[in-house]
């Protein structure tokens, strides 16, 4: 393959053992627009793809994650994102050495006019039903929507506003009142002293300033904007089942407005508040900023998110049909650091009753079948225990990680350990989500996990 459709869909999630460049890139006349030689072009393809990656990371390895736009899907919870992460790493110095690492940033990159995605190593049909889960919806008819010709920065953001959009829509079109002058045979708000004294008789009207529910404002506006502007482009298919709010926005004329006069505007009313969200990524799709992390000129962009994150919630999600979950960002312990104290959450408390709990980390790493759970990990889970065993019976604990299906049957037949701790023996589970190979097949394999894996 050449370079371009290597670093549109080849980049996985999470892949710490590096992937060669030279493995899968076979250089071509494609490649040509890596360099900007005139002449013997192939002789130049091989270095003009290695100075793009080592330029690329050269500008990333220069920012904070803080510093670039990591778009964090809103959870019911707080999240917060791991910001010392890289978003990926090389190694080496030349095309044929060349390694690409990753972790749990996925997303898209845009350098010089050229893409970089980091998908997700599951398919991005499975981010797509986590992301439909996360917001509420299992949409799994229309999973066919992904298109390998999109940035799966833009399929991330399209997708993601129309189930913020529906979301949204479920509670009825945002509206507002707005201020009205009218002539009226009742009398409605206050009178206009003025037009009534300036009038020669009474014809039986009166003019009176009032309040009215309306659907015509500017939230409303940019929504209507975006939906048309995504209506008539390549993003089409992942709209295709909304064509009823799209009526719906149509039926109120909104007019088009000047966007560089529209300001961020948030919503007051709280039963409207879902509206914030639709209104902001209204706004990135309508400006192309699907991946804009600083000024519009910069050669230089991203759309990113922790995958772990959204892994996370995805499994309290499902787990929360069978069981009674502590809130995710419940301050209860802390532990000293030396200058000051740092609460502590483990990602999955479950409340068996009579002061019984189960305590559980969730990990989008690959388990390592060879060597176990990783030194740092298990001594996480251990600082958990040992805090809340101060208070509760931890009646169980263990770790979480995805696996492939393909990779189930060989692998899910994992003895069940005892982790002693302040006298105590508590079960320790290590417990394998399955991927299904099938999407269709998924929310069937997620109702057994719920109910049997814990």
């Amino acid at each position: 393959m050449n370079a371009k459709e290597f670093f549109l869909n080849h980049i996985k999630d999470n892949n710490y053992q590096g992937i060669n460049l030279a493995d899968y890139i076979k250089p071509s006349w494609g490649d040509d627009i890596f360099h900007n030689k005139k002449r013997n072009k192939a002789k130049f393809r091989k270095e003009g793809i290695a100075n793009y990656l080592k330029e690329l990371h050269k500008e990333i390895a220069n920012k904070k994650l803080s510093e670039l736009n990591l778009i964090q899907i809103t959870f019911d919870e707080e999240y917060e994102a791991n910001i010392e992460q890289k978003i990926f790493d090389i190694k080496g110095d030349n095309f044929d050495n060349l390694k690409i690492f990753t972790g749990n940033i996925v997303g898209s990159i845009i350098y010089k006019s050229h893409n970089f995605n980091i998908n997700c190593r599951f398919g991005n049909e499975f981010l797509q039903y986590m992301i439909a889960n996360t917001s509420g919806f299992l949409e799994l008819e229309n999973l066919g929507s992904i298109n390998e010709n999109l940035g799966l920065g833009e399929w991330i953001l399209t997708y993601y506003w129309k189930l913020q959009l529906k979301k949204a829509f479920a509670l009825g079109i945002y509206k507002t009142y707005q201020k009205k002058k009218d002539n009226l045979t009742s009398i409605k708000g206050k009178i206009d002293i003025n037009s009534y004294l300036k009038k020669s008789y009474f014809d039986g009207k009166t003019v009176c300033s009032f309040k009215e529910h309306s659907y015509k404002n500017e939230l409303n506006s940019v929504i209507n904007m975006a939906m048309t502007k995504v209506f008539k482009s390549k993003y089409q298919p992942i709209v295709a089942d909304i064509y009823n709010i799209k009526n719906a926005f149509n039926s109120i004329n909104t007019q088009n407005l000047n966007l560089r006069s529209i300001q961020k505007k948030k919503v007051s009313n709280p039963y409207f508040k879902q509206y914030n969200q639709v209104f902001d990524l209204s706004l990135k799709i309508l400006k192309d900023e699907f991946a804009n992390m600083g000024e519009s000129k910069s050669d230089f962009s991203a759309f990113l998110f922790d995958i772990s994150l959204l892994f996370e919630h995805h499994i309290r999600k499902i787990l929360k049909k069978s069981y009674f979950l502590f809130p995710k960002n419940k301050k209860e312990f802390s532990i000293p650091n030396g200058i000051y104290k740092n609460s502590i959450y483990p990602d999955i408390i479950i409340d068996y009753g009579n002061n019984e709990i189960g305590i559980y980390d969730v990990k989008y790493k690959n388990f390592d079948f060879t060597n176990g759970v990783k030194r740092e990990d298990r001594f996480q889970i251990v600082t958990y225990i040992a805090a809340y065993l101060n208070k509760y019976k931890v009646k169980e604990c263990g770790i979480i990680y995805p696996l492939r299906e393909s990779d189930y049957e060989k692998f899910s037949k994992i003895e069940q350990q005892t982790l002693h701790i302040a006298m105590k023996e508590i079960p320790f589970n290590i417990v394998l989500y399955k991927v299904c190979n099938n999407l269709k097949n998924q929310l069937k394999m997620d109702e057994l996990f719920m109910n049997d894996k814990i």
